[in-house]
């Protein structure tokens, strides 16, 4: 089967699943937990054992350095986005191996 075909078949298959119809379609339904809201100790924490500067985790986070702050502070919250990366980081810290080069 051509490339073409292979596609247009998979693209009739999920139109078909979408109007409800039976369908080869592979489905697999998946929850998503929301992000758990982080205190400003559990982020400082998070930094530290890192050990990161917050003007080292504010370039990690792509936020600026009085965000890391007023993070720390209680002052501001992080956003959605921010939070869910946060989550990464906490559950899964290989991750931030890949992330940071030493000069």
């Amino acid at each position: 089967m051509s490339f073409y075909e292979d596609l247009r078949k998979g693209l009739n298959e999920a139109i078909d699943y979408h109007k409800g119809n039976k369908s080869k379609a592979k489905v697999k339904e998946i929850e998503i937990q929301d992000a758990k809201p982080l205190e400003a100790d559990e982020i400082k924490n998070l930094r530290n054992s890192l050990k990161l500067t917050q003007k080292s985790f504010a370039n990690l986070m792509n936020v600026s350095n009085k965000t890391v702050e007023s993070w720390e502070r209680g002052t501001n919250k992080p956003s959605g986005s921010s939070q869910r990366l946060l989550n990464i980081f906490i559950n899964n810290p290989e991750i931030i191996d890949t992330l940071i080069f030493e000069k």
